[in-house]
């Protein structure tokens, strides 16, 4: 197994602070995992940690139960940004690398195939990419642009990392754990940034797609 890709998710929709949920969870939900399913990569599992959601758990049950590539788990409900939701996906993960997909984002179909081609395990223990903000939807082609990586707060997220499991990350809760589990797990590991796979984001600013 060449890849486990963490997926937190809860459909219900939250306010907190000026941040919003996105709207049309399920739909987004059920778009991500077709994403998963649909890449030419075909070493990899999806782990989807509901945190609470019993909505993700029905369509999980409909849609995806027979995928043997798909796993699923439910935890208790957690605070808003708990970084529980993310480490108990690790802690059931297989794959020799770690990757991360937002329920309402998803993948091209060359995104792991591009990471897996370029991250060199033997020199590298991370590596880090742009992700693709989606401007606009015409005639079913998502439209996006490049948004540039930094290795700096607010300029790096999971959309932007893949990383070995055996760093054995910890993540902490808050709105910026991005960033903290960053800092504290894979700056002073030997790093590369490679070339942008194929990561859409779908839910930035007052755009949601």
């Amino acid at each position: 197994m060449r890849f486990s890709i963490i997926m937190p998710v809860n459909l219900s929709p939250y306010s907190w602070k000026k941040r919003k949920s996105a709207t049309n969870s399920s739909p987004k939900f059920v778009r991500a995992v077709i994403s998963f399913l649909q890449q030419k990569f075909t070493g990899a599992e999806l782990i989807i940690v509901s945190d609470g959601c019993d909505i993700a758990k029905g369509l999980y049950l409909n849609l995806f139960q027979s995928n043997t590539n798909v796993q699923f788990t439910q935890i208790p409900k957690q605070p808003v940004f708990s970084g529980l939701v993310r480490q108990t996906g690790i802690e059931m993960a297989q794959g020799e690398l770690i990757c991360y997909l937002d329920h309402d984002d998803f993948f091209g179909k060359d995104h792991l195939s591009i990471i897996s081609e370029n991250f060199d395990t033997e020199k590298y223990d991370w590596v880090y990419f742009s992700d693709i903000l989606v401007q606009e939807v015409e005639n079913g082609n998502y439209v996006g642009v490049n948004r540039p990586v930094q290795l700096e707060r607010s300029h790096i997220g999971t959309s932007m990392i893949a990383h070995k499991r055996s760093l054995n990350v910890v993540w902490g809760d808050g709105l910026c754990h991005d960033w903290r589990m960053i800092e504290d797990y894979l700056l002073d590991h030997k790093g590369l940034k490679i070339p942008t796979p194929a990561y859409f984001v779908c839910h930035h600013g007052n755009k949601d797609f």
